[in-house]
């Protein structure tokens, strides 16, 4: 079994993982003895490289937690690969972190950051094939990440890049895990397979022809909605602060920039979508998540935080509400 845990800073992540892998650990069934060593191991895998005595401490602090829990620990920052390969087939691995692993790959020992852009592809593919390698090595993985797209906060290319290839990472991971568990002081919201969380589309107390697909950045949403939806690239208009967007496409992506655009030209946006379009019932919109984090210094951005929740709070009213996590679908509305 593979399970993903996400969440924000402090939210009982770690604690709920270490408890699980001992869970499933009692669990696992016995290896023939020719293939491993019962009872199954219990490995936490770590992949913080430490660069100061903050990190020293956080490090410390971690293996406090776990004392006397039965781990074994494998450091193992980048190229995890070699690492996966060594540890027995029925071990039970507590992998900490995701959010670590990207950022290792991307840059420890770089100096040169502008050429990050054209190896995005080339880092994705090779973080996809190591983390395939560690899951079929072993009985089950938990894996913990950091929950970072959920602000409006605008960051430098590189920052957006790596917020970007995490995304991607954990959307790989999710579809290889049988659960994915999203905490939050100390809670956990679970998120099952697909058809548990769309349901019908359409089964709202009353029928809309609207339809409200909201997530933090990355996380898939526009994806979801052409396969959902069957969508070709002329059916999505992305929209801008800078220009009016194209209300007759069938979806409208990047709400947030249309509302942006409004308070630029002092305009009221538009918000009731229920009578969908003309060619077409059926209307998509897809908004960021941009109302978490720090409260912007920039009065416009605000500004366009307050208007974009204002705005969606309308819409809601009339439509079907989707949310999308690490790519998969929770049915809000």
């Amino acid at each position: 079994m593979n399970i993903l845990i996400s969440g924000g800073c402090k939210n009982g992540k770690s604690s709920y993982a270490q408890n699980l892998a001992i869970k499933l650990a009692e669990k696992t069934p016995e290896i023939p003895e020719n293939k491993v060593a019962n009872p199954p191991s219990l490995i936490y895998f770590a992949t913080m490289i430490p660069h100061d005595s903050e990190d020293d401490e956080r490090i410390q602090k971690h293996r406090e937690d776990r004392k006397n829990l039965g781990f074994s620990t494998v450091e193992c920052g980048k190229n995890i690969s070699e690492a996966a390969k060594k540890l027995e087939p029925g071990s039970v691995v507590l992998f900490d972190s995701l959010t670590a692993l990207v950022a290792n790959e991307m840059f420890d020992g770089r100096t040169d950051f502008d050429s990050l852009e054209t190896e995005e592809e080339t880092i994705l593919q090779k973080l996809q094939d190591e983390l395939k390698i560690l899951m079929a090595q072993v009985s089950s993985v938990i894996f913990v990440t950091d929950t970072i797209f959920n602000d409006g906060k605008i960051y430098d290319k590189t920052t957006e890049l790596y917020r970007k290839i995490l995304a991607k990472t954990e959307q790989f991971v999710a579809k290889n895990c049988d659960r994915v568990v999203e905490m939050t002081s100390k809670l956990k919201i679970e998120s099952g397979n697909r058809a548990e969380n769309t349901g019908n589309i359409n089964s709202t107390n009353e029928p809309s022809n609207s339809h409200l697909i909201i997530g933090g950045a990355y996380q898939g949403k526009t994806t979801w909605a052409k396969s959902t939806f069957m969508l070709c690239e002329n059916d999505v208009f992305v929209c801008s602060t800078d220009f009016p967007p194209d209300f007759s496409k069938k979806c409208i992506t990047h709400y947030e920039n249309y509302i942006g655009y409004c308070l630029k030209n002092g305009l009221s946006p538009k918000t009731d979508f229920s009578a969908g379009t003309k060619d077409n019932g059926t209307k998509i919109i897809i908004c960021d998540d941009i109302f978490c984090g720090v409260v912007p210094i920039d009065a416009f951005q605000r500004k366009l935080r307050e208007e974009t929740g204002l705005a969606l709070q309308k819409i809601a009213r009339k439509s079907s509400v989707m949310r999308i996590f690490c790519g998969i679908p929770q049915r809000i509305k």
